[in-house]
């Protein structure tokens, strides 16, 4: 009996030896040797940086129908060819002394009429594309029209209704139905705007290829001169008080201003302001509920953010001599 006695025991010793053995360090021992991360900041700050996407002109483009371009420019060399022709005869007309006038009255007006005929031809191509068009100049025009005819080079029109004014930069356009973007060079200002879509209209240039011919209509993307590209607030930074938004910015290391933020442009990440910010600026992104609780006063707030501070309990007004002097005199007969 002894001796099974104390083999038990030295089993229960043996097992609690090695519980001990494996038991995980404490949290003490671990702090005591370094090993514990530091504790968190209680305010957190980042930098607002100019937003990429605010300054962004998005339309729809059409691949116009070039054929009454081929004409007119088949028109006009015609001209050309017919006043050049004119000239030189009532150049000659002019140094011969054989002919009559009726016939060097004759070689004038021809030569007035078909000058007159280019001139009104060379007009209707500015009007109709512009004084900007590239291709006003006779061999631009020749070679030009040459690829367009070649189903190289396509004109594209597009409209931008929020463009305010200047020429957008960086214009691209892609299929609808997906494809890389192709850059539209040159462009320049349409004589005249589009009925259906209020804006400034413009005209380019761009590489014909499949979702990109005459008759297609392609997404168009360029970047406005003149927007103001603004800063993203974070949603972290946001904070409610008094029915109005506001987020802390760090005017000074550990010194923090509180600001109205405009909730009117929701973005992905945030909100889009374009003014009482600027890039660099750094905002609260955690600890503005304690900032904000340290500068109210108490009772000044409430939980649910949504009404004004309660005003704070009218006065009774006091009571009148002759209220005081009844209730004096009932207490003393009492």
């Amino acid at each position: 009996m002894k001796a099974a006695h104390a083999a038990r025991l030295a089993v229960l010793l043996g097992t609690m030896f090695l519980a001990g053995c494996t038991a995980p360090h404490s949290e003490e021992a671990n702090k005591s040797n370094g090993d514990a991360d530091p504790p968190a900041p209680v305010v957190q700050t980042v930098t607002l940086t100019a937003s990429k996407d605010s300054g962004k002109l998005e339309g729809v483009a059409a691949i116009l129908n070039t054929d009454p371009l081929l004409q007119l420019d088949a028109d006009i060399r015609s001209a050309m060819v017919a006043a050049d022709f004119s000239r030189g005869q009532l150049a000659r007309f002019r140094t011969s002394t054989l002919l009559s006038k009726q016939m060097l009255a004759t070689a004038v007006r021809q030569e007035g009429v078909d000058s007159s005929h280019l001139k009104l031809l060379q007009s209707r191509l500015r009007q109709t594309w512009g004084d900007g068009a590239p291709f006003l100049d006779v061999d631009a025009r020749q070679k030009l029209m040459t690829e367009i005819s070649g189903g190289k080079r396509a004109i594209v029109r597009f409209d931008f209704p929020d463009l305010s004014g200047g020429q957008p930069r960086n214009v691209r356009v892609a299929p609808l139905r997906g494809g890389a973007e192709v850059p539209v060079d040159p462009i320049w200002p349409a004589p005249s705007g589009n009925l259906a879509m209020p804006g400034v209209s413009f005209f380019g240039i761009i590489p014909a290829g499949p979702g990109l011919r005459v008759g297609d209509r392609a997404r168009l993307v360029a970047d406005n001169p003149n927007a103001n590209p603004g800063v993203v607030i974070p949603n972290a930074a946001i904070v409610v008080f008094q029915s109005k938004s506001w987020c802390y910015v760090e005017s000074a290391p550990h010194k923090y201003e509180r600001k109205v933020v405009s909730l009117e442009s929701p973005v992905d990440d945030g909100f889009l302001v374009r003014s009482g910010f600027k890039p660099g600026d750094r905002v609260v992104v955690r600890g503005a509920s304690l900032l904000l609780a340290r500068e109210a006063e108490p009772g000044s707030y409430d939980d649910d953010d949504d009404d004004a501070p309660a005003p704070p309990p009218e006065k009774k007004p006091a009571a009148s001599a002759s209220v005081l002097s009844r209730a004096t005199a009932r207490t003393d007969t009492d």
